[in-house]
């Protein structure tokens, strides 16, 4: 155990995959529940795993600022999904640094986007995230190549950084209750 990762289930799991890459294989979602005005509430569906499944009891509210006609009782969808992104470097970093055997002190992932509303609004066909910065503030015994080559595994191989890097299709449908 290093940093609270326990490396022989990290180990095993990856042994696993290698021999049946079905067992990496996650599906994952979310059921967001309108409440009134932009405030909804969020809740984590059961979670597939390889060939197991996961029940999950999380739940949130997300909310926009008064500004944008919410009323603020708690994160926009794009802190959302900026923490969403930061946690999933965040959880590669710590595993990293982990099997490279630094400990850490303390990690901190900080994450800033600028926005154009005029798409959102209708204005405009801009897309309104027009970029993302990442900050990694770390502390721990690792050299300074170390941590820079953890910054750099940990974006390259995290999930969700690559989603948004490279784009994710986006499937929709409607269905109209009665």
């Amino acid at each position: 155990m290093r940093n609270g990762i326990p490396l022989a289930a990290v180990s095993e799991l990856t042994d696993e995959i290698r021999q049946d890459p079905q067992q990496g294989m996650v599906v994952c979602g979310v059921g967001v529940d309108w409440q009134n005005g932009t405030r909804a509430l969020i809740s984590a569906l059961p979670l597939k795993f390889g060939r197991h499944t996961v029940s999950r009891g999380h739940s949130w509210i997300v909310d926009e600022p008064r500004q944008l006609g919410g009323g603020n009782h708690g994160p926009s969808p794009q802190e959302l999904l900026l923490g969403g992104v930061g946690a999933c470097i965040m959880v590669g970093f710590t595993v990293g640094a982990s099997v490279l055997g630094v400990q850490l002190e303390s990690l901190r992932v900080e994450m800033r986007a600028e926005m154009d509303l005029s798409g959102f609004l209708g204005l405009s066909d801009q897309v309104a995230l027009r970029r993302i910065d990442v900050r990694i503030e770390v502390k721990g015994d690792g050299t300074p190549e170390q941590f820079e080559r953890l910054r750099r595994e940990a974006i390259a191989h995290s999930p969700n950084a690559m989603s948004v890097a490279q784009g994710v299709s986006l499937n929709s449908e409607l269905h109209i209750l009665a």
